[in-house]
């Protein structure tokens, strides 16, 4: 029976849950694809942490060089999270370098890298899957990468983080404040102990950068972005959205308009009938505009490490369920790369403002000449 060598990067939340998912798996696997899957090597920063996760039969190591450079082993599984992302990025680089297939859970790496990579795993003809880097258990990027090959996504809508959307949940239901809600997903598990990348709309955007590499087939350059922290709401602007029939998400949108990408990512208020103002707590959904399909959705918990386990663990099968490389291309092939890239604020739209001002005479009338000399 054929044997393919698995080194995994990282043996946290995420790299023992894929341990244990390929452990339960292996006379399935076995039977429905005729390989033995073998963990040769686990790449880890500290020997002494301890683990929720029987090591027996493992081999650790401190050198990440000892998994990404011998020769016996066929795939490497990037499960480093949100740590040291130049390293991670060297450690994948030098996996394809090294002629191995890659599985990547690292958005970050991929947003900000993303071209180097793919480029480099087309000119070696290696698989690179990344479908983990966004929606977690959702499986949008691999519906994408399959299907479609028609259609022209022409929109997309997303609540793309789930730590943000927890919090405004508890904003909207319980009038908890911003702060009190961060600190419970903290407590739950939905937040990291240092939450400016989720909060400040950064994870979103890494997000956004891969479902538009996914969907149109453009890459972005990161640094031509900007995002609205998804920090700058209370539970007032809660209130009077729902007033008005509006409830505020924490959204990421792409759009094509006229051949040229516009972002927006940070808060916004869409109506309360809309699929995702109802998409609650530590869900994510991703609504996407097709030329042809119309409107289609993905549901589904898209943070946690059962979820990012899972989505690696599929990638994983699909290579070595295929025996080459088909769908990596370079982004100066397949893909294209697009800069400028227009943001939401060179376009017209309509606004939600809340301005507080001391209750005298002639206040309403300064704010309205304001609005007036700017053409609002």
């Amino acid at each position: 029976m054929k044997s393919i060598n698995i080194g995994i990067l990282g043996l946290g939340v995420v790299g023992a849950e894929l341990v244990n998912i390929i452990k339960r798996n292996q006379e399935s696997i076995r039977e429905n694809y005729g390989v033995h899957l073998k963990i040769s090597k686990i790449f880890i920063r500290d020997v002494n942490k301890k683990r929720n996760i029987d090591l027996s039969g493992l081999t650790l190591t401190t050198n990440a060089d000892e998994v990404v450079c011998d020769g016996e082993i066929n795939v490497i599984c990037e499960c480093m999270g949100g740590s040291g992302t130049e390293s991670t990025r060297e450690f994948v680089l030098k996996a394809l370098k090294n002629n191995k297939a890659v599985v990547m859970s690292s958005k970050k790496v991929l947003a900000l890298y993303g071209k180097e990579v793919l480029d480099l795993a087309s000119q070696n003809n290696l698989q690179l899957r990344y479908d983990a880097t966004v929606g977690g258990g959702i499986p949008v990027a691999k519906v994408l990468k399959e299907c479609f090959k028609g259609e022209k996504i022409e929109r997309i809508i997303g609540i793309l983080n789930a730590t943000s959307n927890f919090i405004y949940t508890k904003m909207e239901r319980d009038s908890l404040p911003f702060e009190d809600a961060l600190k419970k997903a903290q407590k739950l598990g939905y937040a990291e102990n240092d939450p400016s990348e989720d909060i400040g709309g950064f994870d979103a955007l890494y997000k956004a950068i891969i479902l538009t590499l996914f969907s149109m087939k453009k890459w972005v350059n990161i640094r031509s972005l900007s995002t609205t922290p998804f920090s700058n709401i209370n539970v007032l602007d809660m209130k009077y959205a729902a007033e008005l029939g509006y409830k505020i998400k924490p959204l990421a949108i792409v759009e094509d308009i006229n051949n040229s990408l516009v972002y927006r990512i940070g808060p916004c208020l869409i109506k309360e009938n809309h699929i995702a103002a109802n998409t609650i707590d530590n869900y994510n959904i991703i609504v996407l505009k097709g030329s042809n399909s119309g409107i289609l959705g993905f549901y589904g918990q898209g943070a946690g490490s059962k979820p990012t386990a899972s989505a690696m663990y599929d990638d994983l099968i699909s290579i070595i369920s295929t025996p080459s490389n088909k769908e990596n291309a370079p982004i100066n092939g397949m893909y294209s790369e697009i800069q400028p890239v227009s943001e939401i604020r060179e376009y017209k739209n309509n606004l939600y403002w809340r301005i507080g001002v001391e209750n005298k005479v002639g206040r309403l009338a300064v704010i309205s000449s304001i609005l007036a000399s700017n053409s609002v």
